[in-house]
């Protein structure tokens, strides 16, 4: 992955050279200082020789484990690379601190007359070795390397054992029975309106069984076609000769023994289409093809495969989503990993295999079960894993061994473990285009089963410089880059909202093992975890700490360009010594750590990116953060920091500004905010100053109101304000309306105050999730509502202490799109009607302390959508929602807090409500609760 560091490099080369301080060097210095100016064309010059090396690095990447002077080649490429980066950081560090600080400008150029010549001398050392490398390509001439990586390429495809597939029982198929009768039933059954092959996809990450399952099934079925043939689709493929495979599999299961074309090997494509056409007139077959890659494979040999056959069938198995969608819709399924019973059983099944009863000895229970963990329903890892333990002797020390070096077996190359597993899950690396490398490898930083946030996740990769510059914003551009990754099986999804985005992903541990492996080799990354990791030995980029340091050195460490804490593992003094010792760091997430106060080095790191503080003990940011000119992200959302100092409006680059949502209020926003106009996001901020507004009509209160201030911010996509007064509302919605990118927005009132005049808030087009706090003026809702028909982004909508009534609510139907709706004591009345061809997207409805609320009626053809429905606390209900038969795709149904009448109709079957009405929701739970006695009682319909 050497050419992703490159990449990565080229683009903060290009970051420096575009810089406003670089630019005015430029233009004022360069006549003066020639060391400066020559400085700067050697970065541009070697800037153009990276480039050229980068396309000869993606074919040599592929050879590398194959050749061992490539391997070389690479990593000396790579080290190249890391020192090139840290002259351009030192060269942009030294450039700011001469535009910066109180020493007059004179000054400093002297301080730093001699940074530029020492920065140059080592610049052209190492444009020397790139010389040699130079000479080093030509005798690696590119195209000799794509010939030879081809079959190399195509041997490593064909180290999967998918031939071993074809032997499988039915009694060696564990856990997927249900997976297996699906593929069954839709080989089986025939529509005859359909008008051509039907195609099947079966989707999921490497290792899971696809093969093994499909194979299965296979060769169950195949008995019922004309025709058949099983391929596997190396990542190299060449279109012509997977036809001719497909034709010699076609004539090998042939019924009649139809021969091979004696000359199938000098056919053009034009001839194999041909032939495969005409074998396949007027038959019924079923076509396999194995891990399939890229979505151009069908079509490049679509046409050798008839149409008119509406009986015949193409199996697709894959790991990349996207191939999966060339399926027929409602044709494709995702294997998912093994249950914790089925890992098990698989495991001593084969663990066991010269045992009768292939149970698992008590004594190696413990340790078996932590195995087994570790594998996390892969079951390729699980089998590999027991049978190299059957063949150890059984004692519990023996089996530690491999439990405590298994990160050791899967990795290296001696072990047979690293041919089984690794090898195979190695293919979703080696296909990862160059951009999203780094990303996939950045996740390993994380804790095993870590539940990464994506807006975090996203965050982060930015400021690591990862993504490329698009025309959309970089953060839109990370998160294409995350459902990529998803879509490539390379990362979980761990929970998604109601639109399908992807709110929270975590790494499959045997992936990540994998990642940490080539982490560790690329010297992307080290992850403390115990006292065993030596970190001196490690010359990595990023360091994770996941458990406390009691040996860190304080040597220059300046190689170091992130730093990440988990698990509240570090103390205000190893913060102390790593910024010390890390002067170009450009990432230090804190999350958690448990420091009271920020050092005062911090204010000497210039190249920060990205500053997280969530969830620390921290009080207070010094003043001097103001010194931080390129910090992007500042996140200390459930810290201790009640106040921003005025110095955070200098911070120019600053783009995401996430405040601490303090004990119920939010931060009190500095004066002069509206000259962070680069802001994509301000989440909370208080409307209310301390400071009193002056009632001089000559006096510039502007600088004292924040919903003033605001309106200059026209950039943010999220915005979150609290403490809203009554005489603040006609200047904040003007403010919003100027919003034109905003897609996320919080509004609190103070105290319950009455968000008037909403007749002049034009809510952005962009918006797609709103929060109001506060009670609404009835007779300006509607002129909003007015607006609403045209907010076609906006999917989520939670009101608190609105007070809706049965004239007010019908207005929220208006909303074309909404997914979500959620109410807090925002509903006064006592009946709610949902109308017919209401809400058709809403998928989760939610409605807590609706005191007066008696009666809710479900119109036929409302909420066709809704998957989720949530009463909390409306005491005076004493019925189920009328209509609720007709939520037919009603899946979870919660009422916590009901009326006691409600509670025995429901329990006592008077109505018959839980044999009939709510027969359809498989999941409906009741709460109640006696406040005497002070428990609750949940009751469960399955």
């Amino acid at each position: 992955m050497a050419e992703a560091v490159l990449s990565s490099l080229l683009l903060n080369i290009g970051a420096a050279l575009a810089s406003e301080a670089t630019k005015s060097v430029t233009s004022l210095l360069l006549t003066r200082i020639s060391a400066m100016k020559e400085l700067m064309e050697d970065i541009s010059d070697i800037k153009g020789e990276l480039e050229s090396m980068l396309s000869f690095l993606r074919i040599a990447e592929r050879l590398k484990q194959k050749d061992e002077s490539t391997k070389t080649f690479i990593k000396q490429t790579r080290d190249l690379a890391f020192n090139i980066e840290d002259i351009i950081d030192e060269f942009t560090y030294k450039l700011n601190e001469e535009q910066g600080g109180v020493l007059p400008k004179t000054a400093k150029r002297c301080r730093n007359i001699t940074t530029w010549p020492r920065l140059r001398k080592r610049l052209n050392e190492i444009k020397i070795k790139l010389r040699n490398i130079k000479e080093r390509r030509e005798r690696y001439d590119t195209s000799r390397i794509e010939n030879e990586a081809r079959p190399l390429i195509t041997a490593d495809g064909s180290k999967s054992p998918v031939e071993l597939a074809h032997f499988v029982e039915g009694i060696d198929i564990v856990g997927i029975d249900k997976y297996r009768d699906l593929l069954l039933g839709w080989l089986k059954i025939e529509d005859e309106q359909q008008r051509q092959h039907v195609i099947i996809s079966v989707f999921g990450m490497g290792g899971l069984g696809k093969t093994t399952l499909v194979t299965y099934v296979y060769n169950i079925i195949k008995a019922s076609f004309d025709t058949c043939a099983w391929v596997a689709v190396s990542q190299s493929y060449e279109t012509r000769d997977l036809l001719r495979q497909i034709l010699k599999e076609f004539c090998r299961e042939d019924s009649e023994k139809r021969e091979v074309p004696n000359n199938i090997d000098t056919m053009d494509y034009r001839s194999l289409v041909e032939t495969i056409r005409t074998y396949l007139q007027c038959k019924k077959y079923v076509l396999i093809l194995d891990d399939v890659w890229s979505t151009d494979v069908l079509d490049n040999i679509k046409n050798a495969l008839l149409n008119s056959n509406c009986k015949s069938r193409i199996v697709l198995t894959t790991r990349n989503h996207e191939v999966a969608l060339l399926a027929n819709e409602h044709r494709i399924f995702e294997l998912k990993p093994l249950e914790v019973d089925h890992s098990w059983y698989l495991f001593c099944k084969n663990a066991f295999w010269k045992c009768a009863n292939k149970i698992c000895p008590p004594p190696l229970e413990q340790c078996a079960k932590k195995i087994v963990e570790k594998c996390s329903g892969l079951p390729l890892a699980i089998v590999s894993i027991a049978r190299l333990l059957s063949f150890r002797e059984q004692t519990g020390s023996e089996w530690e061994k491999v439990y405590k070096d298994l990160e050791w077996y899967l990795t290296n190359n001696e072990s047979k473990l690293h041919e089984k597993v690794h090898d195979i899950l190695k293919l979703s690396l080696e296909d990862l285009p160059h951009y999203l490398r780094n990303c996939f490898l950045y996740c390993s930083c994380f804790p095993e089963d870590y539940q990464i946030e994506s807006d975090r996740l996203i965050k982060l990769w930015v400021a690591e410089g990862f993504i490329e510059e698009r025309e959309r914003t970089m953060e839109e551009v990370a998160e294409d880059y995350l459902n990529e990754l998803v879509n490539r099986c390379l990362l979980q999804v761990a929970y998604r909202d109601e639109v399908g985005r992807v709110c929270a992903c975590r790494m499959h541990d045997i992936i990540r093992v994998l990642a940490l492996f080539e982490s560790k080799e690329l010297s992307f990354c080290i992850v403390y975890e115990h006292s065993r990791t030596i970190l001196q030995r490690y010359k990595a980029r990023r360091l994770s700490i996941l458990s406390s340091i009691t040996n860190y050195c304080t040597e220059d460490k300046s190689h170091l360009r992130s730093v990440l804490v988990f698990n509240n593992s570090m103390s205000y003094e190893l913060l102390k010594s790593v910024l010390r010792s890390s002067k170009f760091l450009r990432v230090l997430e804190l999350q958690g750590a448990p420091i009271e106060k920020l050092p005062s080095e911090i204010c000497n790191l210039f190249n920060l990116h990205y500053l997280g503080l969530r969830a620390t003990k921290i009080k207070e940011l010094p003043r001097s953060i103001g010194k931080l000119q390129n910090l992007q992200i500042l996140d200390t959302r459930e810290s201790e920091i009640q106040k921003l100092p005025k110095e955070i409006t200098e911070l120019q680059k600053l783009k995401h500004l996430v405040l601490s949502e303090y004990i119920g209020r939010s931060i009190e926003g500095p004066l002069g905010i509206r000259r962070l106009k680069g802001l994509q996001t301000l989440i909370c901020i208080k409307a209310t100053t301390e400071k009193k507004l002056s009632t001089s009509p000559t006096a510039d209160n502007a600088g004292f109101s924040i919903v003033r201030n605001v309106e200059a911010l026209t950039a943010l996509r999220t915005f979150g304000i609290t403490d809203v007064r009554t005489h603040h509302n006609i200047d904040l919605w003007n403010s919003i309306t100027k919003m034109n990118h905003l897609s996320y927005l919080f509004v609190e009132s103070e105290r319950g105050q009455e968000l008037q005049q909403l007749g002049t808030l034009h809510l952005p087009l962009p918006i797609q999730e709103l929060h109001l706090m506060g009670k609404l003026d009835k007779t300006s809702l509607l002129k909003l509502a007015a607006s609403f028909g045209s907010l076609t982004n906006l999917t989520r909508l939670t009101l608190s202490a609105a007070k809706l009534d049965e004239d007010t609510f019908p207005y929220l139907q208006a909303l074309p799109v909404l997914m979500l709706l959620k109410l807090f004591g925002a509903y006064d009345g006592t009946k709610l009607h949902f109308q017919a061809t209401s809400f058709p997207k809403l998928k989760e409805l939610l409605i807590s302390d609706a005191p007066n609320l008696s009666q809710i009626k479900i119109e036929r053809g409302a909420m066709q959508s809704l998957n989720k429905l949530s009463l909390f606390r409306c005491l005076e209900l004493k019925a189920l929602p009328y209509g609720i038969e007709y939520l037919t795709t009603l899946q979870d149904l919660r009422i916590t807090h009901l009326a006691e009448e409600l509670v025995e109709r429901l329990l006592g079957g008077g109505e018959g409500d839980c044999c009939t009405r709510v027969r359809h929701i498989s999941n409906f739970t009741l709460e109640t609760a006696s406040m005497s006695k002070k428990h609750y009682k949940i009751i469960r319909f399955q």
